[in-house]
Protein backbone atom coordinates (compact mmCIF):
# COMPACT_ATOMS: atom_id res chain seq x y z
CA UNK A 1 0.00 0.00 0.00
CA UNK A 2 1.05 3.43 -0.73
CA UNK A 3 0.82 6.35 1.06
CA UNK A 4 -1.33 9.09 -0.39
CA UNK A 5 1.16 12.36 -2.00
CA UNK A 6 0.87 15.06 0.99
CA UNK A 7 1.86 17.73 -2.11
CA UNK A 8 -1.71 16.90 -3.85
CA UNK A 9 -4.30 17.95 -1.18
CA UNK A 10 -7.39 17.77 -1.99
CA UNK A 11 -10.30 18.96 0.69
CA UNK A 12 -13.44 17.96 1.49
CA UNK A 13 -16.11 19.66 2.96
CA UNK A 14 -19.56 19.08 4.84
CA UNK A 15 -22.11 20.46 6.65
CA UNK A 16 -20.38 21.53 9.85
CA UNK A 17 -17.01 20.47 9.35
CA UNK A 18 -13.72 20.16 6.70
CA UNK A 19 -10.76 17.59 6.21
CA UNK A 20 -7.89 17.29 3.76
CA UNK A 21 -4.50 15.42 4.32
CA UNK A 22 -1.03 17.26 4.19
CA UNK A 23 2.05 17.75 6.42
CA UNK A 24 2.64 20.06 9.53
CA UNK A 25 4.88 20.80 12.52
CA UNK A 26 4.62 18.83 16.05
CA UNK A 27 4.94 19.99 18.86
CA UNK A 28 9.03 18.85 18.76
CA UNK A 29 9.45 21.05 15.43
CA UNK A 30 9.27 17.82 13.10
CA UNK A 31 7.65 18.03 9.74
CA UNK A 32 4.59 15.10 9.70
CA UNK A 33 1.92 13.96 7.77
CA UNK A 34 -1.04 14.18 9.07
CA UNK A 35 -5.23 14.75 8.65
CA UNK A 36 -6.23 18.47 8.92
CA UNK A 37 -9.85 18.86 10.74
CA UNK A 38 -10.84 22.09 10.56
CA UNK A 39 -14.43 23.18 12.07
CA UNK A 40 -15.43 26.81 11.68
CA UNK A 41 -16.50 28.89 15.14
CA UNK A 42 -17.94 32.13 16.11
CA UNK A 43 -15.95 34.73 16.75
CA UNK A 44 -16.26 35.00 20.76
CA UNK A 45 -15.00 31.43 21.03
CA UNK A 46 -12.71 30.97 23.57
CA UNK A 47 -10.48 27.36 24.67
CA UNK A 48 -13.17 26.19 26.98
CA UNK A 49 -16.16 26.40 25.12
CA UNK A 50 -14.34 23.53 23.08
CA UNK A 51 -14.60 20.21 24.12
CA UNK A 52 -13.02 17.15 22.75
CA UNK A 53 -12.36 13.63 23.45
CA UNK A 54 -10.40 11.26 20.78
CA UNK A 55 -9.31 7.63 20.55
CA UNK A 56 -7.68 5.51 18.03
CA UNK A 57 -11.11 4.31 16.80
CA UNK A 58 -13.66 7.80 17.60
CA UNK A 59 -13.88 11.46 17.79
CA UNK A 60 -16.39 13.50 19.93
CA UNK A 61 -15.67 17.24 19.36
CA UNK A 62 -18.64 20.17 20.97
CA UNK A 63 -18.68 23.72 20.69
CA UNK A 64 -20.77 26.00 22.67
CA UNK A 65 -22.78 22.64 23.67
CA UNK A 66 -23.33 22.07 20.20
CA UNK A 67 -22.16 18.34 18.75
CA UNK A 68 -20.33 18.47 15.94
CA UNK A 69 -18.52 15.29 15.37
CA UNK A 70 -19.50 12.26 17.37
CA UNK A 71 -18.31 9.34 15.44
CA UNK A 72 -16.16 6.21 14.54
CA UNK A 73 -12.70 6.39 12.05
CA UNK A 74 -13.23 3.72 9.03
CA UNK A 75 -9.76 2.76 10.35
CA UNK A 76 -8.44 2.68 13.68
CA UNK A 77 -4.85 1.93 13.15
CA UNK A 78 -3.58 5.06 11.35
CA UNK A 79 -3.52 7.68 14.29
CA UNK A 80 -1.68 8.81 16.57
CA UNK A 81 -3.66 10.17 19.28
CA UNK A 82 -0.49 11.16 21.92
CA UNK A 83 0.99 13.60 18.88
CA UNK A 84 -2.21 15.18 17.62
CA UNK A 85 -4.12 18.02 18.84
CA UNK A 86 -6.42 21.00 18.40
CA UNK A 87 -6.16 25.06 18.66
CA UNK A 88 -8.28 28.24 17.91
CA UNK A 89 -7.02 30.20 14.85
CA UNK A 90 -7.72 33.40 13.52
CA UNK A 91 -7.67 33.58 9.07
CA UNK A 92 -8.32 36.82 7.00
CA UNK A 93 -10.22 36.24 3.89
CA UNK A 94 -9.77 37.71 0.73
CA UNK A 95 -12.30 40.11 1.50
CA UNK A 96 -11.01 41.29 4.80
CA UNK A 97 -12.72 39.61 7.05
CA UNK A 98 -11.53 37.83 9.91
CA UNK A 99 -12.71 34.14 10.63
CA UNK A 100 -11.86 32.06 13.88
CA UNK A 101 -11.94 28.16 13.97
CA UNK A 102 -11.09 25.02 15.28
CA UNK A 103 -7.84 23.44 13.37
CA UNK A 104 -7.74 19.49 14.85
CA UNK A 105 -4.28 18.33 13.91
CA UNK A 106 -4.92 14.30 13.41
CA UNK A 107 -0.66 12.72 13.11
CA UNK A 108 -0.20 9.95 10.97
CA UNK A 109 1.75 6.90 12.81
CA UNK A 110 4.63 6.21 11.68
CA UNK A 111 3.77 2.47 11.57
CA UNK A 112 1.23 3.03 8.72
CA UNK A 113 1.10 2.55 5.40
CA UNK A 114 -1.12 4.44 3.95
CA UNK A 115 -4.02 7.17 4.70
CA UNK A 116 -7.69 7.32 5.03
CA UNK A 117 -8.30 9.62 2.29
CA UNK A 118 -11.50 8.30 0.59
CA UNK A 119 -13.94 8.20 3.90
CA UNK A 120 -13.10 9.94 7.47
CA UNK A 121 -15.34 8.69 9.40
CA UNK A 122 -18.44 6.11 9.53
CA UNK A 123 -21.04 8.55 8.24
CA UNK A 124 -18.99 9.84 5.17
CA UNK A 125 -18.55 6.24 3.84
CA UNK A 126 -22.29 5.28 4.79
CA UNK A 127 -23.65 8.31 2.93
CA UNK A 128 -21.46 7.94 -0.20
CA UNK A 129 -22.01 3.93 -0.45
CA UNK A 130 -24.92 4.65 -2.61
CA UNK A 131 -22.23 6.58 -5.13
CA UNK A 132 -19.30 4.45 -5.11
CA UNK A 133 -17.70 1.39 -4.10
CA UNK A 134 -18.45 -0.15 -0.38
CA UNK A 135 -14.68 0.58 0.58
CA UNK A 136 -12.97 3.30 -0.20
CA UNK A 137 -9.64 2.14 1.73
CA UNK A 138 -7.16 1.27 0.00
CA UNK A 139 -7.22 -2.87 1.33
CA UNK A 140 -6.14 -5.96 0.35
CA UNK A 141 -9.68 -6.60 0.33
CA UNK A 142 -10.86 -4.34 -2.35
CA UNK A 143 -7.82 -5.23 -4.17
CA UNK A 144 -9.26 -8.52 -4.62
CA UNK A 145 -12.64 -7.53 -5.25
CA UNK A 146 -11.24 -5.59 -8.47
CA UNK A 147 -9.20 -8.51 -9.65
CA UNK A 148 -11.76 -11.02 -9.41
CA UNK A 149 -13.92 -8.33 -11.59
CA UNK A 150 -11.65 -8.13 -14.31
CA UNK A 151 -12.41 -9.72 -17.33
CA UNK A 152 -9.52 -11.58 -19.13
CA UNK A 153 -8.76 -10.78 -22.61
CA UNK A 154 -9.86 -13.74 -25.44
CA UNK A 155 -6.82 -15.11 -26.28
CA UNK A 156 -5.08 -13.81 -29.87
CA UNK A 157 -5.08 -16.63 -32.37
CA UNK A 158 -4.78 -16.64 -36.77
CA UNK A 159 -7.81 -16.91 -38.76
CA UNK A 160 -7.34 -20.82 -39.35
CA UNK A 161 -6.69 -21.80 -35.94
CA UNK A 162 -10.09 -23.05 -34.52
CA UNK A 163 -11.64 -23.13 -30.99
CA UNK A 164 -14.40 -25.75 -30.31
CA UNK A 165 -17.12 -25.74 -27.98
CA UNK A 166 -17.05 -27.62 -24.90
CA UNK A 167 -19.41 -29.84 -25.48
CA UNK A 168 -17.65 -30.90 -28.61
CA UNK A 169 -14.69 -33.03 -26.63
CA UNK A 170 -15.25 -36.80 -25.44
CA UNK A 171 -18.34 -37.63 -27.53
CA UNK A 172 -18.42 -41.15 -28.38
CA UNK A 173 -20.76 -42.38 -31.56
CA UNK A 174 -21.32 -45.88 -32.75
CA UNK A 175 -19.40 -46.86 -35.86
CA UNK A 176 -21.68 -48.94 -36.95
CA UNK A 177 -24.76 -46.51 -37.62
CA UNK A 178 -23.25 -43.44 -36.39
CA UNK A 179 -25.61 -42.96 -33.28
CA UNK A 180 -24.42 -40.86 -30.29
CA UNK A 181 -26.94 -42.67 -27.82
CA UNK A 182 -24.26 -45.12 -26.99
CA UNK A 183 -22.49 -46.55 -23.50
CA UNK A 184 -18.74 -46.74 -22.88
CA UNK A 185 -18.51 -49.76 -20.27
CA UNK A 186 -16.39 -52.49 -19.50
CA UNK A 187 -18.28 -55.38 -18.84
CA UNK A 188 -17.13 -58.30 -16.63
CA UNK A 189 -16.29 -60.58 -19.91
CA UNK A 190 -14.55 -57.47 -21.95
CA UNK A 191 -10.75 -56.76 -21.32
CA UNK A 192 -11.16 -53.25 -22.11
CA UNK A 193 -13.38 -50.36 -22.30
CA UNK A 194 -16.32 -50.89 -25.62
CA UNK A 195 -18.60 -48.37 -26.85
CA UNK A 196 -22.41 -50.23 -27.10
CA UNK A 197 -24.75 -48.49 -29.07
CA UNK A 198 -28.29 -48.11 -28.00
CA UNK A 199 -29.85 -48.05 -31.56
CA UNK A 200 -28.07 -51.21 -33.31
CA UNK A 201 -26.21 -54.58 -31.68
CA UNK A 202 -23.04 -52.53 -33.07
CA UNK A 203 -20.23 -52.84 -30.66
CA UNK A 204 -16.67 -51.18 -30.93
CA UNK A 205 -13.62 -50.69 -28.64
CA UNK A 206 -13.67 -47.54 -27.00
CA UNK A 207 -10.61 -45.28 -27.72
CA UNK A 208 -10.00 -43.85 -24.11
CA UNK A 209 -7.27 -41.52 -25.58
CA UNK A 210 -9.46 -40.15 -28.16
CA UNK A 211 -7.55 -36.64 -29.26
CA UNK A 212 -11.20 -34.03 -29.02
CA UNK A 213 -12.49 -32.90 -32.66
CA UNK A 214 -11.04 -29.65 -32.12
CA UNK A 215 -7.42 -31.15 -31.59
CA UNK A 216 -7.76 -32.72 -35.10
CA UNK A 217 -9.16 -30.06 -36.56
CA UNK A 218 -6.02 -27.97 -35.57
CA UNK A 219 -3.84 -30.96 -36.52
CA UNK A 220 -5.46 -30.81 -39.89
CA UNK A 221 -4.63 -27.35 -40.83
CA UNK A 222 -1.36 -27.52 -39.37
CA UNK A 223 -0.25 -30.30 -41.69
CA UNK A 224 -1.73 -28.58 -44.82
CA UNK A 225 -0.28 -25.33 -43.76
CA UNK A 226 2.74 -27.18 -43.57
CA UNK A 227 2.50 -29.10 -47.15
CA UNK A 228 1.75 -25.71 -48.24
CA UNK A 229 4.84 -24.02 -47.33
CA UNK A 230 6.86 -27.51 -48.49
CA UNK A 231 5.16 -27.31 -51.64
CA UNK A 232 6.31 -23.33 -52.53
CA UNK A 233 9.99 -24.52 -51.01
CA UNK A 234 10.02 -27.39 -53.52
CA UNK A 235 9.16 -25.04 -56.33
CA UNK A 236 11.59 -22.49 -55.38
CA UNK A 237 14.22 -24.69 -55.07
CA UNK A 238 13.44 -26.15 -58.65
CA UNK A 239 13.42 -22.47 -60.27
CA UNK A 240 17.08 -21.88 -59.35
CA UNK A 241 18.13 -25.49 -60.60
CA UNK A 242 16.49 -24.51 -63.80
CA UNK A 243 18.38 -21.31 -63.78
CA UNK A 244 21.76 -23.29 -63.29
CA UNK A 245 21.11 -25.57 -65.72
CA UNK A 246 20.75 -23.19 -68.70
CA UNK A 247 23.33 -23.04 -70.90
CA UNK A 248 25.65 -20.27 -71.23
CA UNK A 249 25.20 -17.60 -73.94
CA UNK A 250 28.70 -16.49 -75.79
CA UNK A 251 27.82 -13.43 -77.35
CA UNK A 252 31.04 -13.36 -79.49
CA UNK A 253 29.60 -16.09 -81.80
CA UNK A 254 26.19 -14.38 -82.04
CA UNK A 255 28.08 -11.18 -83.35
CA UNK A 256 29.60 -13.62 -85.73
CA UNK A 257 26.46 -15.37 -86.79
CA UNK A 258 25.09 -11.48 -87.72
Amino acid sequence: LDRTDPHKRVQKRFQKYAWSFGRDEDDEGFTRECVILEVPARPDTEPRQVKAKLTPGHLRLELHGELIVDDDFTDSRWLDTEASYWELETKTAKSGERAKGIRYLLYLRADCPKYITGALFEQEKAAGAANQDDSDDDTADTRIRQIANLKEPEPRRDQDIYFSEEEEFSEYECEGCGSKSVQVMKKAEDREFKVYCNDCPYVSVADICKEAPSLRRQREIDEARARKKKEKERKKLAEKLAIQDQVPVDFAELEAVD
